[in-house]
């Protein structure tokens, strides 16, 4: 396989995409789709988060330091769109009908056309050059009841039916290919073992 460089700028990323929930200082919703989304593990589930520029949403959680994420699924995918192309700076999202409810552990707005919603609270801000990267404390989880009993520790994607997020544009999620240590049932001929040679090409300095 022959490889090129690229400059690093419009980063590929493909991911589940999250609306962003979070309350004004009159308490009236706001949701936002931010792309930039990360999970990470500290005793207990943190969500990572970065926002730049200026958001309403940034404001919002700078000021009470918690938010909601709730996952997008193929269904809600163009209310999600209206989300992430509006502003709540210029002017209240309101232009098309949402349900919402407040959070159980957090008084954070849940989307109720979301099917799986987490409830985060900010435990470290980091400031960066013209962004905000928030980790958070994931302090609840509500799931559709139609959920009930799903294995959480494997998760059928095509179940959930998340809508996946590469630069300005979306996809469905396809077939599943296989589980985690199947590997040598297709790389392996016969299932037999046998020798599997690496090679490392070198490049040379000019």
């Amino acid at each position: 396989m022959i490889k090129m460089d690229i400059m690093p700028g419009c980063v590929f990323s493909p991911q589940p995409m999250y609306i962003i929930g979070t309350k004004s200082e009159d308490e009236v919703p706001n949701f936002c789709v931010i792309t930039w989304i990360g999970f990470s593990f500290d005793e207990t589930p943190h969500l990572m988060m970065t926002i730049g520029g200026s958001k309403q949403t940034k404001t919002n959680i700078l000021r009470d330091k918690m938010f909601s994420a709730n996952l997008i699924s193929e269904d809600i995918i163009w209310l999600a769109d209206y989300f992430g192309t509006t502003k709540a700076e210029e002017k209240l999202k309101n232009d098309i009908q949402f349900d919402y409810k407040w959070g159980n552990n957090l008084k954070v707005p849940i989307l109720e056309q979301s099917n799986w919603v987490y409830e985060c609270e900010v435990t470290k801000i980091i400031e960066l050059d013209g962004s905000h990267l928030f980790l958070a404390d994931i302090k609840n989880i509500q799931i559709d009841k139609n959920f009930e009993g799903i294995d959480l520790e494997m998760i059928d994607l095509k179940m959930l039916n998340p809508a996946i997020y590469a630069p300005y544009n979306y996809f469905s999620v396809g077939d599943r290919i296989g589980g985690c240590g199947e590997w040598k049932n297709h790389i392996m001929k016969d299932n037999q073992e046998h020798e599997i040679k690496f090679s490392k090409v070198y490049g040379t300095n000019k």
